[in-house]
């Protein structure tokens, strides 16, 4: 899956992300990764959600259903763009995660076959990597990681790369799609608090809201009320499910706006219509 031309996506770049994630590159036909906005100490950019360790119960909706695993960072200050952040390898991080992923998933039916062997040389690799940017290359091959695997090839542009332009994160979304030629982008549902879609039409873009939800699967482990955890890194789907099962779930829907030759370029006779939906995210950028 290649993507649909002229549909852009904007993301910040993750930790090993979740699948909702891969649901959006695999409807890009541009992926624009935002490495020059301010990080948060409490955002996803540097964090991933594994399962609980074994004998802990899955405790009931009120409380989180997953742990964190968190990327050390040198004196991070909170207004350090993500692009100039530097992993601490002072800490043994790389060795502990990857120790943490074999306890927690070694035991999966699908772990040792379609995760572990690329699990094992990111972590290799990542344990080497040092200095100013040295977060955002860990991310990116973090990302990037299972790609070929669910048959991804995304078209990747760093926003550090483009103009910079806006007073706002709506404008310069807007800007994004204009100087990449985009006509639709693509935005999770956690954006509309946010997002103000009349900038879109006022340029002839049309904004589409994810709408995706995949099947539950065994996760391995039954909690007090039996719940199914959402929201947990790509590895905990790729540890219990087979890869082709997964690539059917990014399949555009054969109903959806991203049917036959997905979105087209919008008519300004078409920009009064609004907004349109493509499905419920469970979390954006």
């Amino acid at each position: 899956m290649s993507g649909h031309p002229g549909v852009l996506v904007a993301e910040q770049p993750h930790y090993l992300p979740w699948v909702d994630f891969y649901e959006q590159v695999a409807r890009a036909g541009t992926l624009v990764v935002l490495d020059d906005v301010q990080w948060l100490r409490r955002g996803w950019q540097r964090r991933t959600r594994v399962a609980l360790p074994h004998g802990v119960p899955t405790p009931p909706p009120s409380e989180p259903g997953f742990q964190w695993l968190s990327i050390p960072l040198e004196d991070p200050h909170r207004d350090t763009r993500i692009r100039d952040l530097t992993v601490d390898q002072s800490q043994p991080w790389a060795r502990k995660h990857l120790q943490a992923m074999v306890t927690l998933y070694g035991g999966r039916p699908h772990f040792r076959a379609q995760v572990l062997p690329l699990l094992e040389p990111f972590y290799d690799a990542a344990a080497r990597e040092s200095g100013p940017g040295s977060l955002l290359r860990v991310l990116m091959s973090s990302m990037a990681l299972f790609h070929a695997p669910l048959g991804l090839e995304p078209n990747l542009v760093l926003s550090s790369t483009l103009e910079r332009r806006g007073e706002d994160k709506t404008q310069r979304l807007v800007e994004y799609c204009l100087q990449t030629g985009a006509h639709t982008y693509y935005s999770g549902t956690g954006s509309t608090v946010y997002l103000k879609p009349e900038r879109f039409r006022a340029v002839d873009v049309r904004l589409l809201w994810q709408r995706f939800r995949h099947p539950d699967y065994a996760q391995g482990r039954e909690g007090r009320e039996g719940r199914f955890v959402t929201g947990l890194s790509i590895v905990d789907v790729l540890a219990n499910v087979p890869v082709e099962t997964v690539r059917t779930w990014l399949q555009p829907s054969p109903w959806g706006p991203f049917a036959g030759d997905g979105p087209q370029p919008l008519q300004r006779a078409d920009a009064a219509v609004g907004e349109e939906s493509a499905g419920l995210s469970k979390r954006t950028k």
